[in-house]
């Protein structure tokens, strides 16, 4: 389904102005910083030092990082990251979306995960990013990556949607419904004003509408001449989009805790802690109101001079209280108050900061060169607790890391390759450790041109060259001993809480491709061909005995000593057969002919030598083809993959 622009008229929806942010928290953070109303060009220096890559995060534990967190967000703090965001999309043009794939074990079909939102600023014409992610903070800012276009990829069903848009641009970002932890991104075609629609001129605009939710984020696609449904991120395909409201008209979760109004009497307000008189007055107030989190409640009660974590009957200003709330409601503009987000624990505890956890400042203040005025943004706070869950983010600190890794292995390397040197003794193992300096300068030579993110399987390359590389810098065995592989389960990573807590579920399977090359012809199909690679004796065997299937083709140099290739789902593709040829050509002693002959037979074809060395094949019925082996090493530099 590709969305039609029609240019029909509309007035955008609109909600209240958005709400300040003034908060002050009971113990001074260590990143301590007052909120003031920053100049547009404060705003983008602070932006621009995330979308450059310029802002380093304290490294957290892979455990804690994927750990799913549950965030309580102040519409305050949410109104005011709007406008941050309306200034540095300012008419900024909307490019596309890239659908970042989050694998879970048997669960063919599911709903977005995270994805990046690609624009290009209207002054300069430089790539901002936007992570969205279903679980934690909704939108949180990337640094910078080039969007890949439809014609050099296959594009999913969502990502298809959002791509009729592209090319519209920005005409606003705010919080369009009152206390509700919504933001909107308002596109309109670049040929209409982006100024204020006006009764006499309504241009019909679309709107990228991000919800904040403790059960999962959702990010829908909306038409605002009508508020139509476009599209949704529970969407995978057309039927899929029907059941979860595509195509019915848009309206706001209701909620079952009162909107805060700014009109409500001190009766009517006293009226809301029926029930609740033995609660804090924290606990009474998030329990009725929405919008609001803990600090927002201590800020006004400290405000007031009324205790929060006393019994609300127990609580005699509580009028006091109630005139500080009300005039927060009601007042527009408000002065600049400390800065702190909260978020549960994962026990259910009460709420811990954000930020509190870190002990110094961070990196980026000295590598970015960033003055005080550059942590007064909420951009930069929500970056620097959610910023290293993004795949940009994470694909560039990887990379990096994997060139040191590189560069330490192969200086290690050297130095015992240069102690084998001479030594009879030691002729197997130089050869051995002259093997592995080959293979990691193929991948030196890889992860040289994939510094930067480009896609998610560039993403998985560069994370599958760190671990290989790892691998092959263990010479004894040692650090494989050592490794600890955290405990998990085949649904740990699924919203099925059940399944999760059932003892039987945790049995731990043994995984047959591990230390296998696979490759993927077509990473975007999931029935794509694969081509599975043994790359010595004890590989080979695995692969023809174990890991084949019925079905299979089976490839193998003649009359040279190379790899067992296997060749599965390739539905008689002539294409993905000459790939394999140049593979099993490329992983032979022939490697460095220009052609080499290659047999191919089914599997069924293949038998176990008996009383012969490991690896060794009893072979019938089968043809010869040429494998051209430079070819064969550039297809695997490409597309490595390793399902370990």
């Amino acid at each position: 389904m590709i969305v039609a622009i029609r240019l029909l008229g509309a007035r955008a929806l609109r909600g209240r102005g958005p709400m300040p942010l003034a908060f002050l928290i009971a113990k001074q953070p260590r990143f301590s910083s007052t909120l003031t109303a920053l100049s547009r060009d404060e705003c983008i220096s602070a932006f621009d030092t995330i979308k450059n890559d310029q802002v380093i995060l304290k490294e957290r534990p892979q455990a804690k990082r994927d750990s799913p967190k549950k965030v309580t967000i102040d519409f305050g703090m949410l109104s005011m990251y709007a406008e941050e965001l309306n200034v540095v999309l300012e008419k900024a043009a909307f490019i596309g979306v890239t659908h970042i794939p989050i694998k879970r074990p048997f669960v063919e079909q599911k709903p977005l995960d995270a994805a990046l939102l690609h624009f290009r600023g209207f002054e300069r014409g430089d790539s901002i990013c936007l992570y969205y992610q279903r679980t934690g903070f909704p939108l949180v800012p990337s640094p910078a990556a080039s969007y890949i276009p439809p014609s050099e990829r296959t594009l999913s069903h969502f990502e298809t949607v959002m791509s009729g848009v592209s090319g519209l641009r920005v005409s606003r970002v705010h919080c369009p419904f009152f206390f509700k932890n919504v933001i909107a991104i308002d596109l309109k075609p670049a040929h209409v004003d982006l100024g204020e629609d006006s009764e006499d001129s309504k241009p019909e605009s679309y709107r990228i509408l991000v919800t904040a939710k403790s059960k999962g984020n959702r990010l829908l696609l909306t038409d605002n001449s009508d508020g139509l449904i476009l599209l949704t991120s529970e969407t995978f395909d057309e039927k899929s989009g029907i059941k979860d409201g595509v195509g019915a008209m848009y309206r706001v979760d209701k909620s079952k805790k009162r909107t805060p109004d700014p009109t409500e009497s001190y009766e009517g307000f006293l009226s809301q802690f029926e029930g609740k008189q033995h609660m804090s007055l924290v606990k009474a107030m998030i329990m009725t109101y929405e919008g609001l989190d803990p600090g927002r409640i201590t800020y006004l009660a400290g405000k007031a001079g009324v205790d929060s974590s006393l019994h609300v009957s127990k609580i005699e200003n509580l009028p006091d209280f109630y005139n500080t709330f009300i005039r927060w409601l009601r007042s527009p503009v408000e002065s600049s108050e400390h800065l702190q987000f909260y978020m549960p624990t994962a026990e259910g505890d009460k709420p811990e900061s954000l930020v509190a956890d870190e002990e110094s400042p961070p990196k980026d203040d000295l590598n970015a060169n960033s003055d005080a005025t550059s942590m007064k943004t909420v951009s930069r706070y929500i970056f620097h607790h959610w910023g290293d869950n993004g795949p940009v983010y994470q694909h560039h600190r990887i990379a990096e890391k994997s060139r040191v890794l590189i560069d330490e292995t192969l200086e290690r390397l050297e130095k015992v390759r240069s102690q084998c040197i001479g030594d009879e003794q030691q002729v197997e193992r130089l050869m051995k450790v002259d093997e592995r300096i080959s293979n990691i300068r193929d991948y030196e030579r890889s992860l040289g041109i994939n510094m930067t993110w480009k896609s998610p399987e560039t993403f998985d390359l560069v994370k599958t060259i760190y671990q290989q590389v790892w691998e092959l810098g263990d010479l004894t065995g040692y650090r494989k001993k050592l490794a600890k592989t955290p405990y998990s389960s085949p649904l740990s990573k699924t919203d099925d809480e059940e399944g999760r807590n059932v003892p039987h579920f945790r049995v731990k399977k043994e995984n047959p491709y591990k230390g296998i090359l696979v490759i993927k012809t077509h990473p975007q199909n999931p029935e794509t061909a694969l081509i599975i690679v043994g790359k010595n004796a004890k590989q080979n065997e695995r692969v023809t005995h174990e890991i084949a299937q019925k079905g299979d083709i089976w490839l193998h140099t003649r009359d040279c000593p190379g790899s067992h290739v296997l060749l599965r789902r390739s539905l008689g593709s002539a294409e993905a057969l000459q790939i394999a040829a140049d593979i099993a050509a490329y992983y032979s002693k022939a490697k460095k002919l220009e052609s080499a002959p290659v047999i191919k037979t089914s599997i069924e074809n293949v038998k176990k030598c008996p009383d012969a060395q490991i690896g060794a094949v009893l072979v019938s019925n089968f043809e010869t083809i040429q494998g051209r082996p430079a070819n064969g090493g550039e297809y695997v530099k490409a597309h490595r993959i390793s399902l370990n």
